[in-house]
């Protein structure tokens, strides 16, 4: 059972012409709010109500993508930027230094 309520507003010559539209189809606006949130859902997206988004230049995503190359994360450990095996390396050679102190 729905427990949350959608509000929009428009004019009342659209919310009629709406509704006539609706009412031939079988459906009541809650029932189309509903369709309408499961498509955007499913898609992820909007593009199918043909909604025109700002064009974003290339210069701008040219001076993002420079921004998010600039960032550098914090090495966390000593095995953070290494291969698989040059972790294996390192530890067996951590492995050996010990025995060789325990001898």
């Amino acid at each position: 059972m729905p427990d949350v309520m959608v509000t929009g507003r428009m004019t009342a010559e659209k919310k009629a012409a709406g509704n006539r539209v609706l009412e031939q189809l079988g459906l009541n606006p809650s029932q189309a709010i509903n369709l309408l949130y499961d498509k955007l859902i499913a898609e992820g997206d909007a593009d199918f109500l043909g909604v025109d988004r700002p064009a974003v230049s290339r210069e701008a995503l040219t001076d993002a993508y420079s921004f998010i190359q600039s960032m550098t994360l914090p090495a966390t450990d000593m095995f953070d930027g290494m291969t698989k095996g040059e972790i294996a390396l390192a530890r067996y050679r951590d492995r050996e230094a010990r025995r060789e102190v325990a001898r």
